[in-house]
C-alpha cells in the first residue's frame, strides 16, 4: 500500500462491489461444480448398475459357458463308452460267428468224409455185385448149368391174386 493511496481503488464503494463480485462469482462456480458433482455422481451410479447389469449377463454366459462345457464333458464319455460296448458286442459276435464257421467247417469235412465212405462202399457193393454177376455167367457158360422152365398152375396164381 502506498500512502494515500489504496490499492484497491479510491472508491470504498467500489471495494465491496468487486468483493460482492467475486463472492458472486465464486458461488456461481461452487454451484456450477456443485451440479458437475451431483452430473458425475449421476453418471457414477448409472455407470455402476450398468456394470452391474453387465457382470451379472457375464456370470449367467459363464455359467451355460460351464453346463455346455459339463454336457459336452457328459456326451463325451457317453460317445466313448457307446463305442467301447460297440466294439465289445462286436468282439462277441465276431468271436461267435468265427466257432459257428469253425462248426459248419467241422461238420462240411465230417459229411465229405461220409460222402466218401458211401461211394466207397456203393463201389465195393457194386464191385462185389459184378463178381457175382461174372460168376454166374461163368457157371451159365458151363455145360452143367441147364435153365429149366418153372410151371406153375394157373389155379392157384388165381387163388392167390383174389
Amino acid at each position: 500500500m502506498r500512502m494515500g493511496i489504496p490499492v484497491f481503488g479510491n472508491n470504498p464503494r467500489e471495494l465491496l462491489n468487486d468483493g460482492d463480485h467475486n463472492k458472486l462469482d465464486q458461488s456461481a462456480q461452487t454451484e456450477a461444480l456443485k451440479a458437475e458433482i451431483v452430473l458425475a455422481r449421476k453418471k457414477l451410479q448409472d455407470a455402476e448398475a450398468r456394470m452391474i447389469e453387465l457382470q451379472k449377463k457375464l456370470d449367467e454366459f459363464v455359467n451355460k459357458e460351464r453346463q455346455i462345457a459339463e454336457i459336452m464333458i457328459v456326451a463325451q464319455i457317453n460317445a466313448q463308452r457307446t463305442e467301447a460296448q460297440a466294439r465289445a458286442r462286436a468282439e462277441e459276435l465276431l468271436q461267435e460267428k468265427e466257432e459257428e464257421l469253425r462248426l459248419k467247417q467241422q461238420e462240411l469235412e465230417l459229411l465229405k468224409l461220409k460222402a466218401h465212405q458211401f461211394k466207397d462202399s456203393i463201389l465195393d457193393r457194386l464191385d462185389q455185385y459184378k463178381t457175382t454177376v461174372e460168376r454166374i455167367m461163368e457157371d451159365a457158360d458151363h455145360e452143367s448149368f441147364a435153365p429149366t422152365l418153372v410151371a406153375r398152375d394157373k389155379k392157384n396164381d388165381h387163388k392167390r391174386i383174389g
